[in-house]
């Protein structure tokens, strides 16, 4: 969505010196608006009182004021110098005409509510309750329960009926959205003593380091060798504790993502990572002394469930230990190499997963002052797998991937505050700022495209193939970089669904274009994290499969295309084209190995399903039915 050309010169923050008797009662900030925000929001009369004799000459700074003009029941301002109103008496509101003469349309300011409104669930076994905002896949997932349902407007404003949303729990996704410790496998006298064998653990850490490290370099796969080995020797007293559950991650991470082949079935491998998991539940006293081999454990320790717990608590041991400042992490030598590492991966990592939950980030730019990563001395060089690089290998390339994910962690923020958070309400007939926020964000996305090393550029899918660690760091930046380029512009989706026929949309928006150009790019966008996915499992990297972190994504991309296939004025070719990029992202959820995903594409499957049959009766073209079916047997 571009920006008008009047728009085009931002005006500067203008100072309101006179608010009106509720606000200075209150002493809350007034807009000087008739009514203001305020008082219009409490649906009380708004009163000002005798204006002041000011000294000198009036002020010539910009002025909001209303314009005689109103379309649909909305008035549109324009600008006046503020010496234009000397002499002149601000006009009382009246309590007949209150709703008549206020600035803020009541259907229009609900809308924006509802667009960045969030929804709560609770769990009534526990207790415990948990929340997704607006920019949550969970909350999506609802929109589009509710777009399938045909209701006329939104309805997370509104007090919930059940502890459950009703999307949620009809497709049974609550089981997702608190964390997994009811449901973990308890430790007893026969699953302590039990032990994996050797070679198998062997399997396990290789697997680990060739599918998870290249996107989390935080561990040192000599160290973890070293530490394993020590586990087969003779007891010894005084072996560090967070060492040992360090590696039984590592061991459980490495046996949720190898290969399902051989003696090696997945019910084996799946109970040797639960137990594994369980074994390294000791972690209490990482919250009371915070240490670098803490913040990888807790980093491993993420799971889909609890993520952003586990992601919180580590954003607050890096920054209690002050690897955010420059002169505790900045420096020369590898070990401030590791700390910088360690920092931003914890950085990236908890801004998507806040981004993904809609909920806060626990970091602040403005108090981060640490450098980006650079590459090592050559005599310190490794590959993202741990093994020293060889000349051949060419310059170290996990720090330019570090380096990009930081930079989107940092955009995320700008997303989710300035798109996505509810203190913009104030500016609901100014898109200025939102167009303003868009522009900024695609600027910044493409400065960190032209800046990837060409073995990180994910938009060409015709690149040569490299290494297969240097292909899941640029399957993982490709992902993160069309996520935040969907979720952009995603709003717009919404937006059309609650205020109705694009006729309604542009009298309601004078000045703004049409938001289909926005919707375009989203569903661009969320084709693009498919078409990236799918090459990742299919050919470039085909370990990757067994990534559970990539169906996140995918489910992701996959929800967002059948929203939009949700509309009374569909094509034939238009679904057929949506249906087929869908069709590609339940295929690489069918690759996919993990039991996770395997969850995620049922989940897709149940969703297309209701897609479908909503699809089915609310189109106006018979033959649209027969034509899906026909290319889509699975549909059926």
């Amino acid at each position: 969505m571009s920006v008008p050309t009047s728009y085009q010169q931002p005006l500067k923050r203008v100072r309101v010196g006179r608010a009106c008797e509720q606000c200075r009662t209150r002493k809350v900030k007034c807009n000087g608006e008739d009514p203001c925000l305020t008082c219009w929001q409490h649906n009380q009369a708004c009163r000002y009182g005798e204006a002041r004799l000011g000294r000198g000459h009036p002020s010539k700074k910009l002025k909001t004021v209303e314009s005689p003009t109103v379309t649909d029941g909305v008035s549109t301002p324009t600008f006046i110098l503020n010496s234009d109103l000397s002499g002149r008496e601000r006009p009382k509101a009246k309590s007949s005409n209150f709703q008549a003469s206020a600035r803020y349309n009541p259907e229009e300011y609900r809308q924006q509510l509802e667009l960045r409104a969030g929804i709560g669930v609770a769990n009534s076994q526990t207790g415990s309750f948990q929340f997704y905002g607006p920019s949550s896949h969970f909350c999506f997932i609802q929109r589009l329960y509710q777009r399938m349902k045909r209701q006329p407007h939104g309805c997370l404003l509104d007090k919930p009926k059940s502890a459950v949303p009703a999307g949620l729990g009809e497709w049974g996704l609550e089981r997702f959205m608190f964390a997994a410790g009811s449901g973990a496998p308890r430790s007893s006298s026969a699953s302590t003593e039990s032990f994996l064998p050797k070679d198998l653990g062997d399997r396990c850490i290789a697997a680990y380091f060739a599918i998870i490290h290249p996107h989390m370099p935080v561990l040192d796969r000599l160290v973890i060798t070293r530490l394993w080995e020590r586990l087969w020797e003779a007891p010894s007293p005084g072996q560090e504790v967070i060492s040992r559950n360090l590696v039984y991650m590592v061991l459980a991470l490495g046996a949720r993502t190898m290969a399902r082949e051989g003696r090696h079935s997945a019910e084996l491998l799946d109970r040797w990572a639960d137990h594994f998991w369980s074994q390294s539940n000791d972690y209490g006293m990482l919250f009371q002394e915070p240490c670098l081999k803490g913040i990888h454990f807790l980093l491993l320790k993420v799971l889909p469930n609890d993520a952003y717990l586990y992601l919180g608590h580590a954003a607050r041991s890096v920054l209690a230990l002050g690897l955010n400042r420059g002169q505790v992490a900045n420096g020369t030598g590898p070990v401030m190499q590791k700390l910088r590492i360690t920092f931003w991966v914890v950085y990236s990592y908890e801004r998507i997963c806040a981004f993904f939950t809609g909920r806060p980030s626990g970091f602040l730019d403005s108090h981060i002052d640490v450098s980006f990563p650079e590459d090592l001395p050559d005599c310190n060089r490794q590959t993202p797998c741990g093994e020293p690089m060889k000349s051949s290998d060419g310059p170290l390339t996990e720090c330019a991937y570090l380096r990009a994910m930081a930079q989107i962690g940092q955009l995320i923020e700008k997303v989710s505050s300035g798109i996505f958070s509810s203190s913009n309400l104030h500016t609901i007939y100014d898109h200025r700022k939102l167009n303003t926020t868009i522009l900024e964000c695609d600027a910044a996305l493409h400065q960190i495209e032209r800046s990837l090393p060409s073995y990180l550029q994910f938009g060409s899918l015709n690149r040569p193939k490299s290494e297969v660690w240097r292909e899941i760091q640029c399957t993982h930046l490709g992902l993160a970089f069309h996520l935040i380029r969907m979720m952009t512009r995603r709003p717009a989706m919404v937006y059309c669904s609650l205020v109705g026929s694009e006729q309604n949309r542009a009298s309601e928006l004078p000045g703004v274009e049409s938001l289909q150009a926005s919707i375009n790019l989203t569903i661009l966008s969320a084709k693009e994290i498919i078409n990236i996915a799918s090459s990742a499992i299919m050919e470039r990297a085909t370990c990757i499969r067994n990534d559970a972190s990539v169906a996140n994504y995918i489910v992701s991309a996959c929800v967002t295309l059948l929203y939009d296939v949700l509309n009374t004025s569909v094509t034939v070719e238009h679904a057929l084209d949506i249906f087929t990029s869908v069709e590609r992202g339940i295929q690489c959820l069918d690759k996919m190995e993990h039991h996770g995903p395997i969850t995620g594409k049922a989940l897709s499957l149940d969703i297309m399903k209701c897609a479908k049959d909503t699809l089915f009766l609310s189109t106006c073209d018979v033959n649209l039915e027969e034509n899906l079916a026909g290319s889509f047997p699975w549909l059926k």
